[in-house]
């Protein structure tokens, strides 16, 4: 079978679960650190690659768990991109409440417009970068190993 006689999956369900994890993990995290606030200095700078990894991880197993398989290049791609820019708005609200916090105790007016744009362009390039490799199949072979061993265990059960 080629990749155009592949069928398609519909990826929105699984961007969808990469989303909605996002904003869980996010909110457990903010509870977590207003609970315990140190953990805001030792979690602070490892917490968003943790959230990221969480939910692709999620959203990948999901896709493997439904369809029995990897992502074909297409809904590889697709699903990156999407999920960078479901990531990317929803951090954005949250990087401009840090950086209006951070205006009140220094000016930030005379940051010139390149580098605000430059630090935005390169939030969103680490963010899909982060997706590219964690919806990668070096993660996607060990969770599709598990499923297919999962299946054949009880697809076997009755035969014992």
């Amino acid at each position: 079978m080629s990749n155009s006689d592949e069928p398609y999956v519909n990826v929105w369900p699984y961007v969808g679960y990469y989303t909605l994890t996002m904003v869980v993990l996010t909110i457990a995290l903010g509870i977590l650190v207003v609970l315990i606030p140190t953990f805001s200095e030792a979690l602070g700078k490892a917490a968003g690659f943790a959230i990221s990894f969480g939910s692709a991880n999620v959203a990948l197993y999901k896709f493997i768990r439904r369809n029995g398989r990897l992502f074909s290049r297409r809904e590889y791609w697709t699903t990156v991109l999407l999920s960078t820019l479901a990531a990317f708005l929803i951090s954005a609200p949250l990087g401009w409440l840090a950086i209006s916090g951070e205006a009140k105790q220094h000016d930030l007016s005379n940051v010139p417009l390149a580098v605000w744009v430059g630090s935005v362009l390169f939030a969103f390039l680490l963010t899909f970068g982060l997706n590219a490799a964690w919806y990668s199949s070096r993660f996607g072979k060990t969770l599709l190993k598990v499923e297919l061993a999962r299946r054949t265990r009880t697809d076997t059960e009755a035969f014992r």
